[in-house]
């Protein structure tokens, strides 16, 4: 009798450690999936930087760097590094993580030229951003669901398993930014008038 507890404890021991590493590799998949997630996501704002125009007084000179200030949890922050010190336009591209609690976060979100707002952003923040931002030249790409009907600019969603963008026109005019036709036939357009 007691061999058949001994084989029944080492199956049951096998069983857990199964298990586990099952467990390991699903969060592991999950998290490489997510990151290239935000890696794709980040190619796509770093070729915003060059089908969109700013407008001349969204930088204070010629050798200013392409501000992008990202929020979010630190799980898109590995994507985002990927564009980190890329040169856009002659610009290099600096990517900020701002802290609302932060006594100059107003001032970082005014000179960002690029403000990407995560799914892990709490709605009221979300508010709260695009009414500091009001209607200055930044472009706003969000993820959350109705983000460019909100009166955010960019939205990212996804369908089929693959990555799309709606456009807010109307909300790009009102930040004095202008899309390439080329950029414009790749997108959903929203709110056009």
């Amino acid at each position: 009798m007691q061999p058949l507890k001994v084989k029944i404890l080492n199956l049951f021991m096998s069983a857990c450690t199964c298990q586990f590493m099952l467990s390991i590799i699903a969060v592991n998949t999950a998290q490489s999936q997510h990151l290239e997630e935000y890696r794709v996501k980040a190619a796509f704002v770093y070729n915003f930087t060059k089908l969109i125009e700013w407008p001349q007084t969204a930088f204070n000179n010629e050798r200013d760097s392409f501000n992008i200030a990202v929020f979010g949890d630190d799980r898109l922050k590995k994507g985002f590094e990927t564009i980190n010190g890329k040169i856009s336009t002659g610009r290099t591209i600096s990517i900020r993580y701002p802290d609302p609690g932060a006594k100059d976060y107003e001032k970082t979100l005014t000179e960002s030229q690029i403000v990407f707002i995560s799914k892990y952003t709490r709605l009221e923040q979300v508010l709260q951003i695009l009414t500091n931002i009001g209607d200055k030249p930044v472009l706003t790409i969000g993820e959350i669901k109705n983000f460019s009907r909100a009166g955010g600019v960019i939205q990212f969603f996804t369908r089929d398993d693959h990555l799309h963008f709606e456009v807010n026109i109307k909300k790009a005019r009102e930040h004095q930014l202008k899309f390439s036709s080329r950029l414009l036939k790749l997108a959903v357009i929203v709110n056009e008038q």
